[in-house]
């Protein structure tokens, strides 16, 4: 059986810091949006993201398993494709230079977040931990 998200977090002592900032570099979208600069902890490794969610959490901060979950599903969405299968299999125009942005964004973090975790840890939250 599949470990949680929550039990993954406390297995690999997983924390998380998250301080507002007024804008997601990654994003150009103008919906409103709470941003969020997110530090990710394991042992003595660190990871940065911006995090970025509906307006309709009113200004919370997001929890841990949410942002893990999210880095998580991107990660295993590009894992093993390049752009033009990535941007096929998500509805992204293989032309369009703002998708090969996005795209890039998510593989930087796939590897931060390998890096963070380490190569089993990294396979068992991609694979063998259930998503929120």
């Amino acid at each position: 059986m599949a470990a949680t998200i929550q039990e993954f977090i406390e297995k690999n002592r997983i924390t998380m810091h998250a301080e507002p900032t007024d804008h997601n570099p990654t994003m150009t979208d103008a919906h409103p949006m709470d941003h969020w600069r997110v530090t990710l902890h394991v042992n003595r490794r660190r990871m940065m993201v911006v995090f970025s969610q509906g307006s309709g959490f009113n200004g919370a901060a997001p929890e841990l398993g949410q942002v893990l979950d999210c880095l998580a599903s991107d990660a295993s969405g590009a894992e093993g494709r390049d752009f033009e299968e990535w941007a096929s299999d998500y509805g992204y125009d293989s032309d369009s230079r703002t998708a090969e942005r996005t795209y890039d964004a998510i593989v930087t973090q796939m590897r931060q977040l390998g890096h963070l975790l380490g190569p089993d840890a990294y396979a068992e939250l991609l694979h063998d931990t259930e998503r929120l």
